[in-house]
């Protein structure tokens, strides 16, 4: 119905005036009402809000202002823009990269935003990503100045400096006053000593046009003190800290000035003075801190960070550097305190999770680590640092499993993390995991083509599948990408070695210590050498004068004490064997070393008692206990050898020896069979090339009436260990139940030739006996 307006003064009831002010205040309420909840307003609001803040210079604000407006609109392309310019100057780079890219996407005629995801590209080496936004922007714009500055930034990575010259050129026509362009011109031409007067030119030009930007100032005092020209470079950063006195990079650039100096007191007082002026920036206050890690002055980083927590107890990053460096001393009681007061304020920050999990993890506490990162991992599932942790936390409590599927996972968030590719390197090596290790190798060689590590890697895998040509071919790339690597010089060695071309495989060993002179394994490929040309002699003056190099390398004489007990000098490779355990007193080598030469003594009992303090001092070592529970069963104590083994398992259930040499107790004694063989079945895929486990799985498998798994496993291991009588016995017997009478005979007559007076041989004669 219609409104409808009487004109008949004299038929309308006289409304009061006060009434009048309370419909225009409902009605100004209501018109107020109608555009609060109208979302293009809001979202506007929040928009010019955000742009507020970012006046003013608090991107923080900005950012929280910009992400309310995406709220109302998720598809708002100037709030995702904004919000990528508060990001980028917040430094938070993979959240302004999204958000770029979620502009684009919205907007492709923004092409600011297109400059800028193309810079991002460019600066994460995606040269082609980054030029397919610069040819979008200069088919739409073939005079953007910035288009053309991007342009010379691709071509100068791609090496084509005339190019990138001829770009910027164009760049600065179109936009003569614009600094940026000046400063990209000086740093192009910096590399030509003709052009040294127009690079000095191009970056007092830059500071000119813009006299507040710190940037400019930099790469001028970085230009000074390139041609000691140190007043000039000191006075400009003193001019740049001027600009912006809570500028970390123009603080962190003057003491640099003072390092290259020579001048040390100087730099240092320098980052003293920027942490006290920086009070209220926790990464201000740790300049000096971070100068003392980073140098390699220890000590004087404790004393620093500890003085530093101490004054700005809410700084988490403070708290967080001091945690670090105690974890660096190993000093894992302080740690340990520090962190559970971080975690009372702070347990849901991951980076205080993750803390709190190594410190865990170094007090010998692998499972409470293993929980407490994959608690930190679920609150925050796309951080690669904590994945990374999770996974050597795995590592060390014996979960291979988890450690790999994490070190994977943190791959995959932090592509370019070379951590996590070398845990999961050094898992392949471990258990000869080739094809991994080829993955791992390719995926290095891909994101860090100079990094040496990858090319070891496929060389590795290569060598493995007898591709020698590939491999040298890998090896003397990793030489000219770290012509120190001791590395790549010990494996060409090892090459060389397989090829018996020893004198030269000999050299590069000798070179590889050269590098390295803790590289035990080129020692260790050295005196191989010499006993192999039969100059033990030589040998063992080889391992002393490396001692004379290194004599707090327990690995020496570990290696010391294998050579002598080889030479039947007992006494004094037992003494070997002790020093190597006073040396490093976690050196398990060592500790199996001696009990070794205790065993062939006839000592078990010493051999024993070694280890059972060894195992005190490391009370989560689950292989420690299966060498327990090995030793007991030697002398006869079955009863304390399976409990040492149930033990090992607690700890590590995939611990393999543990798991194979109580499933064959259990089969020779009538235990549950299910659970010897799931035991058996652990201990093959821990070791699967060891012919003791294919051994004790065949017998499992007979023990079910499988008989032709437990046949081909034992095929296998016979192979392997041929003049086994128990592993003959076996085989004999599988082939007794498939009803194959020669080869049942053949091999249990082996076992009465092998070890006549055995359990196996007696019960082989009546074998035989039956067979007819």
């Amino acid at each position: 119905m219609a409104f409808q307006f009487d004109c008949d003064c004299r038929r309308r009831r006289r409304i009061p005036c006060a009434a009048f002010g309370i419909v225009a205040l409902f009605l100004s309420l209501t018109l107020l009402s109608g555009c609060y909840r109208d979302p293009n307003v809001r979202k506007q609001k929040y928009l010019e809000s955000g742009q507020k803040y970012s006046a003013e210079g608090k991107d923080r604000e900005a950012a929280i202002q910009y992400a309310n407006a995406l709220k109302i609109d998720k598809n708002f392309a100037e709030a995702h823009y904004a919000l990528a310019q508060s990001y980028l100057r917040m430094g938070v780079l993979s959240a302004a990269f999204g958000e770029l890219q979620r502009t684009v996407t919205l907007q492709p005629t923004n092409y600011k935003a297109r400059i800028d995801l193309g810079n991002m590209f460019l600066a994460g080496g995606r040269i082609d990503d980054a030029q397919a936004q610069a040819d979008a922007v200069m088919a739409a714009q073939p005079d953007n100045a910035d288009g053309h500055a991007l342009l010379s930034r691709i071509a100068a990575r791609r090496g084509q400096r005339d190019l990138a010259l001829t770009e910027i050129r164009k760049a600065l026509e179109l936009s003569p006053n614009e600094a940026p362009l000046h400063e990209t011109l000086a740093l192009l031409e910096v590399g030509d000593a003709t052009k040294n007067a127009s690079v000095e030119d191009e970056l007092k030009k830059a500071v000119a046009l813009d006299p507040k930007s710190v940037n400019a100032k930099l790469l001028l005092a970085a230009y000074f003190a390139k041609n000691s020209r140190w007043p000039e470079a000191e006075q400009t950063c003193r001019d740049a800290i001027a600009t912006d006195p809570k500028n970390l990079t123009a603080r962190e650039s003057l003491a640099q000035i003072f390092l290259k100096q020579g001048n040390q007191p100087k730099a240092e007082e320098a980052l003293r003075q920027a942490s006290n002026d920086l009070a209220d920036s926790p990464q201000g206050v740790r300049m000096l801190a971070d100068y003392y890690v980073a140098s390699g002055q220890i000590d004087k980083a404790r004393t620093e960070f500890a003085s530093l927590a101490k004054k700005y107890p809410k700084f988490l990053s403070v708290q967080e550097g001091y945690v670090r460096i105690l974890i660096q001393v190993k000093d894992y009681a302080t740690a340990q305190s520090v962190v559970t007061e971080l975690m009372k304020k702070n347990g849901k920050d991951p980076q205080v999770a993750v803390l709190n999990g190594i410190v865990l993890l170094n007090n010998g506490k692998q499972g409470d680590a293993v929980s407490a990162l994959q608690a930190a991992a679920n609150n925050a599932p796309k951080d690669a640092f904590i994945q990374l942790w999770l996974g050597r936390a795995a590592l060390a409590k014996g979960d291979s499993n988890l450690a790999e599927k994490s070190f994977h996972q943190a791959a995959q968030l932090n592509p370019r993390s070379l951590e996590a590719q070398e845990e999961l390197a050094r898992m392949a090596t471990q258990r000869g995991d080739m094809s991994l290790l080829s993955d791992v190798a390719e995926k290095t060689i891909a994101i860090a083509p100079r990094f040496p590590g990858g090319y070891l890697w496929r060389a590795m895998a290569e060598m493995s599948h007898n591709t020698m040509d590939k491999a040298e071919a890998d090896l003397k790339t990793a030489i000219s990408n770290a012509p120190q690597s001791a590395q790549a010089y010990l494996m060409l060695g090892e090459l060389r070695f397989s090829q018996k071309r020893y004198p030269e495989g000999a050299t590069l060993m000798e070179q590889a210590l050269q590098y390295d002179p803790n590289a035990i394994a080129a020692l260790r490929g050295l005196v191989g050498y010499d006993l192999y040309r039969k100059q033990p002699t030589q040998a063992l003056a080889r391992i002393n004068a490396q001692i004379a190099k290194s004599p707090k390398n327990s690995g020496f004489y570990d290696l010391l004490a294998q050579v002598q007990m080889q030479s039947k000098n007992l006494d004094q490779a037992t003494a070997a064997a002790q020093k190597a355990m006073d040396i490093n007193p976690d050196d398990g080598e060592a500790v199996a070393i001696y009990a070794q030469l205790q065993v062939q003594r006839g000592q078990v009992a010493n051999a024993i008692g070694a280890w059972e303090q060894w195992s005190k001092a490391h009370p989560n070592n689950a292989g420690a206990l299966a060498i327990l529970g090995t030793l007991e069963e030697s002398r006869g104590n079955g009863s304390k050898a399976e409990e040492y083994y149930k033990k090992a398992l607690a700890i590590q259930p995939t611990q393999a020896i543990a798991a194979n040499n109580l499933a064959y107790r259990m089969l020779q004694s009538g235990g549950n069979i299910d659970v010897a063989l799931t035991l058996a079945q652990t201990a093959r895929r821990g070791m699967p090339n060891s012919p003791s486990t294919a051994d004790t799985l065949a017998w499992a498998y007979y023990s079910k009436g499988t008989y032709g798994f437990a046949r081909d496993l034992l095929e296998e291991a016979i192979k392997a260990s041929p003049n086994n009588a128990v592993t003959q016995y076996h085989l004999g017997m599988v082939y007794a139940k498939l009803g194959d009478k020669g080869n049942a005979a053949t091999h249990l007559k082996k076992v009465i030739s092998l070890a006549p007076d055995s359990p196996e041989a007696k019960d082989a004669r009546t074998t035989l006996q039956g067979l007819g």
